[in-house]
């Protein structure tokens, strides 16, 4: 397993937010179905609100625990799912939904392994709310989604 900071860390989840908004802007930019574009466009503004929530969570943070060393799995959160290629234009909102369910999986299994591995209760604290915080999001999501279907 390799070995990085927890600022190297974080770094990543911003990086996967921006990439997430990149890539349901990029869904949205061909869909044609008003409902499907209506969810694309907030999900892109949703992990652009989040990538921007964690720069400012990571200047709250002590320098020293940003710097703290851990032991990871690389392989827990990659951006395979977030090629838009892979989709077609007429994707749904049910396929959509899925695809948001399995980036919020990948980041909340990774800020688990990442707590699994903390060293430092600074850094599990940290990798604890970024956790709760990843959850919550999931919950706002659905929460939306399940209004959009309402719709």
């Amino acid at each position: 397993m390799p070995y990085g900071q927890a600022k190297e860390f974080i770094q990543h989840a911003r990086d996967f937010h921006r990439k997430a908004s990149e890539f349901y802007q990029q869904l949205c930019d061909t869909s044609d179905q008003p409902r499907v574009k209506l969810l694309l466009d907030y999900l892109a503004r949703h992990e652009k609100h989040l990538e921007r929530a964690l720069s400012d969570y990571e200047t709250s943070i002590t320098r020293k625990a940003m710097d703290t060393w851990y032991q990871f799995a690389q392989q827990a959160c990659t951006f395979e799912p977030l090629n838009s290629l892979n989709y077609d234009k007429n994707v749904t909102t049910d396929e959509i939904l899925a695809i948001g369910a399995k980036i919020d999986e990948c980041l909340i299994n990774s800020y688990k392994a990442v707590l699994d591995k903390a060293t430092t209760a600074e850094v599990r604290e940290i990798f604890e709310s970024l956790l709760q915080m990843e959850e919550q999001e999931k919950h706002v999501k659905a929460r939306m989604a399940l209004g959009l279907q309402d719709m």
